[in-house]
């Protein structure tokens, strides 16, 4: 019992110190689930140059890694309301969030499919970002189909 009275202590100070100095979890929240939104939107428009913009890049693997692996993705996310339902946001401070939420994908020739899991989301310079990996992964990109397009990439 007192282990959770504990808990609750140290969570209320947390909120309140956080409130103080100008931290609102809500607004955040609300702010992470936008720019969330934002990164699928330009997925979904095969606006590769926004989309990269909104990526955490590994160090070794920059556009030409991203952008010679997302032509061949074999999914993108869906419109309207099948792109992101069921969203939970985590706040876990004011430069880091993570939601948790089921993303619908069009996948050619079989219509919409639903993916739910963790994105976590990092604040840098003011943009929302997710790491570039997961983006490939749900891209579920493969090698040996024929790429939507080759993009190249304007000196």
């Amino acid at each position: 019992m007192k282990l959770k009275s504990n808990f609750i202590a140290i969570l209320l100070f947390h909120f309140m110190c956080a409130t103080a100095v100008g931290f609102d979890p809500g607004a955040l929240g609300v702010a992470a689930r936008q720019g969330f939104e934002q990164i699928l939107d330009l997925w979904r428009l095969e606006d590769y140059e926004g989309l990269y913009a909104r990526l955490e890049h590994p160090p070794g693997h920059g556009w030409e890694y991203f952008a010679q692996r997302i032509v061949y993705a074999s999914r993108v996310p869906a419109c309207c309301w099948e792109k992101l339902q069921d969203v939970k946001v985590t706040v876990i401070d004011q430069d880091e969030v993570t939601i948790n939420a089921k993303v619908g994908f069009e996948v050619e020739g079989v219509g919409t499919r639903f993916v739910t899991r963790d994105f976590h989301l990092r604040h840098i310079a003011g943009i929302w970002k997710l790491p570039m990996q997961d983006i490939l992964d749900l891209s579920q990109y493969n090698l040996q189909r024929i790429p939507r397009e080759i993009y190249e990439r304007e000196p």
